[in-house]
């Protein structure tokens, strides 16, 4: 579907030399403004005012140079908001990557201190002490492993999105 935006043309002869090629029989016009009529029934084609939006099916005989597309405007902000909101979600979700990292780093080298170096060699209790801070670094390896699949998976998301809006574009005009 496209659009036509009414200008200064405002009679149904003008408007139709517009629209239609030139070259259509007698039939074949009556059929497209038919169908003009179909796809427009707030508009009085014998009566049209300026700036009065048309809607140009997508059919045999109508002109694509004097029309334009209708799902052009929306699917651009659509793509517009949906990049801007993944690229949110995607820095985002770095940021608190980042930020847990750091925290991880500090926990880490708080495990290497002289002080629970020695805990851990204590006969009575270093074996669950070693058993715990090796627990916290597998748990940290898996939540790196995990941000940057969570990273990788917006990235993918995002791609895959955009593709389907172009096709979709494509598709609709």
């Amino acid at each position: 579907m496209r659009t036509f935006i009414v200008g200064d043309e405002t009679k149904l002869k003008a408007v139709s030399e517009k629209l239609l090629h030139a070259n259509l029989s007698q039939v074949r016009s009556e059929a497209a403004l038919k169908a003009l009529q179909e796809a427009n029934p707030h508009a009085d084609l014998n009566r049209l005012a300026r700036g009065t939006v048309l809607f140009v099916p997508d059919t045999p005989g109508f002109k694509v140079s004097t029309t334009s597309s209708a799902t052009e405007g929306p699917l651009a902000a659509l793509h517009e908001l949906l990049d801007e909101a993944l690229g949110l979600a995607l820095e985002e979700t770095a940021a608190g990557s980042n930020a847990r990292l750091a925290d991880q780093e500090q926990t880490v080298k708080a495990f290497d201190d002289g002080a629970v170096k020695k805990a851990i060699g204590d006969p009575n209790v270093g074996g669950q002490i070693r058993e715990s801070v090796n627990a916290v670094r597998k748990g940290f390896e898996a939540d790196r492993e995990l941000a940057a699949r969570s990273e990788k998976n917006i990235t993918e998301v995002g791609k895959a999105a955009i593709a389907k809006l172009n096709e979709l574009g494509k598709l609709l005009g």
